[in-house]
Formats: structure tokens, sequence, C-alpha cells
């Protein structure tokens, strides 16, 4: 019977670590959307789609603590007709970084 209880409560802890880094990974999106849309308002940019990707994330350490760094992409538009991208890391919630490509090859940090 004891075996069964901890296989149980083994299951229960597994769901629960999966609840939480499920509600983590929608609020990092939320919040690299906010971001995004931001960024693209100051530089006077549509973002298109009103969403960001992730493309890749991965644990790093920060503040002597693991987080996950997330590298997300958006594509904007600066003009109303062409599409181009752009780039923003998050470690936690925190941004480290956002990037813009430019029709000339220039890139906006």
């Amino acid at each position: 019977m004891s075996g069964a209880l901890d296989s149980a409560f083994g299951g229960i802890l597994l769901l629960g670590f999966f609840i939480l880094w499920w509600f983590s990974a929608i609020k990092a999106r939320e919040r690299a959307r906010d971001v995004a849309r931001r960024f693209c308002e100051q530089q006077g940019w549509q973002l298109l789609d009103q969403t960001v990707a992730l493309h890749s994330m991965r644990p790093a350490r920060a503040e002597d603590r693991l987080q996950w760094r997330r590298r997300y992409r958006f594509d904007f538009s600066p003009d109303g007709g062409q599409r181009r991208g752009g780039e923003l890391v998050l470690l936690g919630n925190q941004l480290e970084r956002i990037t813009a490509d430019l029709d000339d090859g220039q890139l906006i940090e």
C-alpha cells in the first residue's frame, strides 16, 4: 500500500510542477508581447499579428539562482507594408535585450 501512496504522491508532485511551469511560461509570453508592443510603439512601428513566438528556452544562472532564459521572435512593419523581424530575450521576467532588423541591414538595440 505504501508503494501506491508514494507513486500517487510523486504523480501529484510532478503534476504540480508542470502546472507551475505552464503558468510561468504563459506569464513570460505575455511579458514578452507587452515589451515587443511597447518597443514597436516607441519606434512608430506596428507589431504584426500582435504576438511573439518562443524561439528557444534554456536555464541560466542569474542573481545566484537558476532562471529560464527565453528568446522570442516577433514581426513588425515600419511602414505598414514590409514585414521585418525582431527578437527579444527575457531572463526570468527581466528584459535582457531587444533587437530589430531594418531594411538597410541596420540593427536597432
